[in-house]
């Protein structure tokens, strides 16, 4: 079994909004250890759009929920864009719906696991 076989939890995928209809969050496979832009033991890559600016960083799964660990981000002004999304710290998979929270631990929106 490969590494990326245990790695396996249900915030895995692509997963989407509806305002703004671009933004997104990719949680993938174990980041590579290590180096300036490398991950944890444990952690996972993670990539998408708020609809306007990138979005990157590394996430550790627990169970249905994951903790956010921002990395680098573009920082583009974004008049009439909702960036809800860049203020992501953690999420909750429940199907096909993430529940994205802010530091606080409130709920700032919902995603859409995407079609495969």
């Amino acid at each position: 079994m490969s590494s990326e076989d245990e790695f396996q939890h249900p915030v895995q995928g692509r997963w989407e909004a509806q305002d703004p209809p671009s933004a997104f969050l990719e949680f993938r496979g174990p980041a590579p250890a290590g180096g300036v832009l490398g991950g944890r033991t444990g952690e996972g890559t993670l990539a998408g759009s708020d609809g306007c600016n990138g979005v990157g960083g590394w996430y550790t799964p627990d169970g249905d929920t994951a903790t956010i660990r921002r990395g680098l981000n573009t920082l583009r002004a974004c008049p009439g864009v909702d960036t809800w999304l860049s203020r992501t710290a953690s999420v909750r998979a429940d199907g096909a719906t993430l529940h994205v929270y802010d530091a606080a631990g409130e709920e700032i929106g919902v995603l859409t696991r995407a079609e495969p």
